[in-house]
């Protein structure tokens, strides 16, 4: 695609903290290197995954003594020669856009996916399906590139700039010679790794970069062997279980021995047991692993506790500084944003207690106003001393009210299970427990949708899988109202 008498537009949209800035500043020194014109604007993107930053490049080949060409500072629909993304949905955002045309668009992407806010805060599964945007890549771009430039620089250990750099070099659709693009990365701390996830990327890109989807081959789950008096303890009490419930004991066990205690677990698996004993299948024991899995994740719902516990975890700040690509000697902040509610404090307290000031209106709005959104340094001794102590306080989680409320949901669910009247209505009422997810407003919202269809099945004597199934899909849409009497449902006689 190299022109040596026409501009070439291009734009490039990456997330916070891939790059993208660095990124720019490379293709602009290439340019001038070059003998080159280029201009560039930028439009910031916002916190939290909720869009990206873009960039936008002209480049125009100088000639003589001519001076420098009054160029546009926004992208124009239909007229973008090269568009760069760093993320799969980008990519896809920048086909809806209308900026790739079939007669003249390269597009590039590392087709990785990082979820954004609005799709972890769906209801149901609010993922943007990657499948598609590849589909859409293959019919909207005259060249599609695309391959997992994410998994290149974690090996490398360097941001996904340089294998996007990498990508641009090795598609030739910059009339610009190799050498322009590798002197720019042959300096700093950071020059091996960046050339390493550039060579790479460059290769993948001369050869089409473009990759097969396969589906991660998982290898057969083989319990481990006991290397402490915890593991004796309840390794051979798993293995004891029916073979296919092996992995999902396993994890679950561990998850719920460190949010609580092994009380906790053992309740647990007092629970599964029951609903082995209730299962049919006796193969592979689809209803228990369901349950079991849907059980797990609710007992270790996320409250003050629990949320302070991920904070001060030993391994967190040297987790935080890779992802950051901090070297030793640097030092790093970490400022986080908290806003708890009145109902997660009042969740905190005895139950007595916490009734109480939900009761009060007065004591509420008080409280409100006091706790308000608020950045933290969760870096500093101070902080990390406060979260130490609300950590602490899991040992007393069985006598608030957030427990009691939760077990209160908890039991009606996994009763319906167990009371159902066939194995798919048992099913059916255990994939329920998929609704239970986020925290605060979103956790509120699909626990009281997921209890609504309890209150309906309990009063309603046609407890088949068809309309569980129906009540659900409609609980999973992401409208603000969800109303069971609105709900066209199957005729059971039907069905």
């Amino acid at each position: 695609m190299s022109r040596d008498d026409a501009t070439i537009n291009m734009v490039i949209a990456a997330l916070g903290g891939e790059g993208g800035g660095v990124l720019t500043n490379w293709l602009i020194a290439a340019a001038e290197q070059s003998g080159w014109w280029c201009q560039s604007t930028s439009l910031a993107g916002v916190a939290q995954r909720t869009g990206a930053t873009i960039y936008y490049l002209e480049f125009m080949p100088r000639k003589g003594d001519k001076p420098a060409p009054v160029m546009s500072l926004f992208p124009a629909q239909g007229d973008i020669d090269i568009a760069v993304a760093s993320e799969i949905a980008e990519a896809g955002r920048m086909i809806s856009r209308g900026f790739i045309s079939p007669e003249k668009s390269m597009l590039i992407a590392s087709d990785h996916r990082v979820f954004g806010i609005t799709e972890k805060s769906a209801t149901g599964d609010g993922s943007v399906d990657r499948e598609l945007i590849l589909e859409m890549g293959q019919r909207y771009a005259r060249t599609f590139i695309h391959f997992d430039m994410s998994e290149i620089v974690q090996r490398q250990g360097t941001v996904i700039s340089a294998a996007l750099l990498g990508a641009i070099a090795g598609s030739g659709a910059l009339p610009f010679a190799e050498h322009c693009f590798r002197d720019l990365l042959s300096s700093g701390g950071s020059a091996a790794a960046n050339l390493a996830a550039f060579d790479e990327s460059f290769r993948r890109a001369q050869s089409g970069g473009v990759e097969e989807y396969e589906p991660p081959r998982s290898e057969p789950f083989a319990l481990p062997v006991a290397t402490n008096a915890l593991g004796e303890r309840w390794l051979p009490r798993i293995a004891d279980l029916p073979e296919a419930l092996h992995e999902i004991a396993y994890h679950s066990i561990n998850r719920l021995i460190d949010y609580q205690d092994e009380a906790y677990a053992e309740e647990w698996l007092s629970r599964l047991s029951a609903v082995i004993d209730r299962d049919s299948d006796m193969e592979g024991r689809e209803l228990s692993h369901e349950t079991g899995r849907h059980l797990a994740l609710w007992m270790a719902f996320e409250d003050i506790p629990r949320v302070a516990q991920l904070k001060v975890r030993p391994d967190r700040e040297a987790m935080i500084r890779s992802e950051v690509n901090a070297a030793p000697e640097q030092p790093v902040t970490v400022a986080e944003f908290f806003h708890p509610r009145v109902e997660e404090v009042a969740a905190l307290l005895p139950e007595r207690w916490g009734r109480a000031l939900l009761g009060s209106a007065t004591a509420s709005e008080w409280l409100g106003r006091l706790l308000g959104p608020r950045t933290l340094r969760t870096d500093r001794v101070g902080m990390q001393l406060i979260l130490r102590c609300l950590a602490g306080l899991r040992l007393f989680r069985r006598s608030t009210l957030g427990y009691v409320h939760e077990r209160h949901m908890i039991d009606r669910w996994y009763d319906a299970v167990l009371s159902a009247k066939t194995q798919d209505a048992a099913l059916a009422i255990a994939a329920l427990g998929s609704m239970v997810k986020g925290y605060g407003e979103t956790r509120h919202r699909t626990t009281s949708r997921l209890m609504q269809i309890l209150d309906y099945l309990e009063q309603s004597p046609e407890n088949d899988a068809g309309t569980i199934a129906s009540l659900h899909r409609a609980a999973m849409m992401p409208d603000s109202k969800f109303e069971i009497d609105d709900i066209t449902l199957p005729d059971p006689e039907v069905a």
